[in-house]
């Protein structure tokens, strides 16, 4: 595994600031006075930590880990998607999200927004998925994929943030 860390120069910080700006629910976030951001790259995946918040950056999309002790601060801002005890267990071995299973939507979303999928019985994140179609069109869909599941718990990114605590806690 290659791994490069280090903060990011107020240049580096300004423009990453600006496109976190961009995503509504990063705002409470962002709008504090940000110094130090620390940036981890591994592989194909760019970790950054903002204040004790860890966001992951994969294939141009900026989501915040699943881990709770890195994301309470932000989980709760993002539009969310409820699903029923018997879609869990797919969700957490990677698969998407899907109609059926969906008891309920919070929040607006649009088409590749990030969503939150929480469970039915604990209300507890298990999954950020990319959503592939928007609330409204979600709500009057009786089957079919609503959302691509980007990362989920105990997958390789949730180890990945488990295995590098050591580093990111500097």
């Amino acid at each position: 595994m290659r791994l490069k860390a280090n903060y990011l120069s107020k240049t580096e910080t300004s423009k990453l600031l600006e496109k976190l700006k961009k995503i509504h629910w990063l705002s409470p976030l962002v709008k504090e006075k940000v110094k130090n951001i620390f940036k981890i790259e591994v592989e194909d995946v760019i970790i950054y930590k903002i204040h004790g918040d860890v966001l992951i950056e994969k294939s141009g999309l900026v989501f915040p880990t699943l881990v709770e002790e890195y994301s309470i601060g932000i989980l709760d801002h993002i539009p969310y998607i409820i699903v029923d005890m018997g879609a869990v267990h797919h969700i957490v071995n990677g698969a998407d999200i899907m109609r059926p299973g969906v008891r309920e939507v919070y929040g607006e979303f649009r088409e590749n927004d990030i969503v939150v999928v929480k469970d039915e019985k604990n209300k507890k994140p298990i999954a950020i998925g990319k959503a592939l179609v928007d609330c409204i069109h979600l709500k009057s869909m009786a089957k079919g994929k609503v959302a691509e599941n980007i990362h989920y718990i105990d997958d390789k990114l949730w180890k990945l943030i488990h295995q590098l605590r050591d580093i990111i806690e500097r």
